[in-house]
This record gives C-alpha cells, sequence and structure tokens, in this order.
C-alpha cells in the first residue's frame, strides 16, 4: 500500500535531501581542495629543492671557472709584465744560435727557428692573452735551443708563482701532483732526470685537451673534423675548436699553437738521449730551460682552453 505524504511532508523530504546532497557535495569539496593543497605543497617542495640543486650547481661552476680564469689570469699577467723583455730575449737567443759554428741539436734549432717564423705571421689583431702567451712560448722555445747547443746558462729562473700549481689542482689533483714529481726529478743528483720529468709531464697536454675539447663537442662543431687512425677527433682539430671558441682559429694561430706543442714534445727524446748517450749528462742549465719550456706549453693551452 503506498504511504501518502501530505504537501508539508513532501517539502521536508526535499529539504532533508537537498542538505544532504549540499554536505556530500562539501565534503568532497573540501576533500579535493584538500588534495589540491597537498599536492601543490608537494610541487613547491620539489621545486625548491630543484631550485636550491641547480642554484647550488650553478655556484660551483662559477667558483670552478672564476678559479680556473684567476689560475690563467694570473699566468698571463706575469707573461704581460715581462713581455717586451721576452722579445728581446727571444731575438738575442735567434741570433746567438745562428752564429754558432756548430749545432749539435740541429732539428732543435731548426724547430725553434720555425716557430719563431710562425709567430711573426700571427694577426696583430689576436686576442690579447694568446697572442702574449705565444709571443712567451716562441721565446721560452729559443732558450731551449740555446741552452742545449751552446752549454749556456739558462734564463734566470721564475721566482714568482705563475699560477700552473692552483690551475693543474683546479683541473685534476692527479695532473697537480705529477707536475710537482716532474719539479722533484730536475735536481742535479738525478742522472735520469730528463726521462723522469718527461715521463711525468708528456700527458698533461693530452688531458688538457681531452677535458676542454670533449669529441662529442669538437664533432658537433665540425661534422667534418680531422681524425686520428682511431676515428676520434685529432689534436689539431681539438685545438681548432678551442681557438674558435676564443674567435682566434685564424690559418697562423692555428699553425703557431700546433707546431708550438709538436716543438714541445720533440724535446722529449733529444733529452732522454742526450742524457743517456755517448755525449754524457746533459746540462742542469739546459733541464731548467725544459722546465720552463714545458710550464710555458701548459699554460699557453690553459690560456686558449680557459
Amino acid at each position: 500500500m503506498v504511504r501518502r505524504v501530505t504537501p508539508s511532508q513532501y517539502n521536508a523530504m526535499v529539504r532533508r535531501y537537498n542538505q544532504e546532497v549540499d554536505r556530500v557535495n562539501r565534503a568532497n569539496r573540501a576533500a579535493a581542495e584538500k588534495a589540491v593543497r597537498e599536492y601543490n605543497r608537494e610541487v613547491d617542495r620539489v621545486n625548491q629543492h630543484n631550485r636550491r640543486v641547480v642554484q647550488e650547481h650553478n655556484r660551483q661552476v662559477a667558483q670552478y671557472s672564476q678559479k680556473r680564469r684567476a689560475a690563467v689570469s694570473k699566468y698571463n699577467q706575469a707573461v704581460r709584465t715581462h713581455n717586451a723583455q721576452v722579445e728581446r730575449e727571444r731575438q738575442r737567443r735567434l741570433s746567438a744560435l745562428r752564429s754558432l759554428t756548430t749545432t749539435r741539436y740541429s732539428e732543435v734549432s731548426a724547430s725553434s727557428f720555425d716557430l719563431s717564423e710562425r709567430f711573426d705571421r700571427i694577426e696583430p689583431g689576436a686576442d690579447a692573452d694568446i697572442l702574449a702567451a705565444a709571443e712567451r712560448e716562441s721565446s721560452n722555445s729559443a732558450a731551449v735551443a740555446y741552452a742545449l747547443n751552446a752549454d749556456a746558462e739558462a734564463p734566470a729562473e721564475v721566482t714568482h708563482d705563475t699560477g700552473i700549481l692552483d690551475y693543474l689542482a683546479d683541473l685534476s689533483q692527479d695532473l697537480c701532483d705529477r707536475w710537482k714529481g716532474a719539479l722533484f726529478a730536475l735536481n742535479p743528483a738525478n742522472t735520469d732526470a730528463a726521462r723522469h720529468f718527461c715521463t711525468s709531464v708528456r700527458e698533461i697536454f693530452t688531458e688538457i685537451l681531452d677535458r676542454w675539447a670533449l669529441d662529442a663537442d669538437v664533432i658537433a662543431a665540425d661534422p667534418a673534423y680531422e681524425k686520428t687512425p682511431n676515428g676520434t677527433p685529432s689534436r689539431r682539430a681539438k685545438i681548432r675548436y678551442l681557438l674558435k671558441q676564443k674567435g682566434a682559429d685564424s690559418p697562423a694561430m692555428l699553425g703557431f699553437v700546433e707546431k708550438d706543442i709538436e716543438d714541445i714534445l720533440q724535446l722529449f727524446p733529444v733529452f732522454n738521449k742526450a742524457t743517456h748517450g755517448a755525449a754524457g749528462a746533459i746540462s742542469f742549465a739546459s733541464l731548467k730551460a725544459l722546465r720552463q719550456r714545458v710550464e710555458g706549453g701548459i699554460m699557453f693551452l690553459a690560456t686558449i682552453a680557459s
């Protein structure tokens, strides 16, 4: 039997139903708003964390880059301070080399003359820091050739801190320790000084190039890059990449930098042969000249890569 209700009872039932619907809707809205607030709080927390991570990363990158630039700048300042004297010494040593009646190390002398001629072909408008460091490289090359051929005293040893230890420590503590070991090997009591020194420093050049001119970056910048027999970017390709980053990749500068590294590396077998050959031990003055030559070469690459 159907129950009969009065209009007032019906209206009361409708009101109660609507009230229940409103209550459920309010509860659902409150739950949804709470979920949104909690979600937004979590998003904010994650975003704040990510911002802190990015900010810390950027701070460390900036600090790292600043330290590296400071070390290179310190060396370049030392180069600029002695720039005029360096050029005078370069010309004097080249002139002295030409006047020698005999040259026992003709390949070293020829390489030094070649490097000097390449320096003279560099455009005057080249990057100032790279140009100053290149001038120092040419002078150091002449100093080594003259010291070898004339048994002359090496130039006065640099007493100021050039920044090379700061740079190498920032680049790799292993490289810094290797350089310190190389310097330790250069003492008059060490009959094997040349071999120890050359062994310690040979890979520094390669590591600097590999670290600041990654294969992937070199390939991306120039798909027609010059390759090694293994198919990886050659040393020349890496040097061109670094110079291009500085807007200094002229053919003359590229040729000078590549020749400069060759000029240093070809000294190693020469010094080893001179130390162990029939001519007897090489002079300590020549070892000091080699030390200055290698140090300058390392920081020359650092100037290009910074």
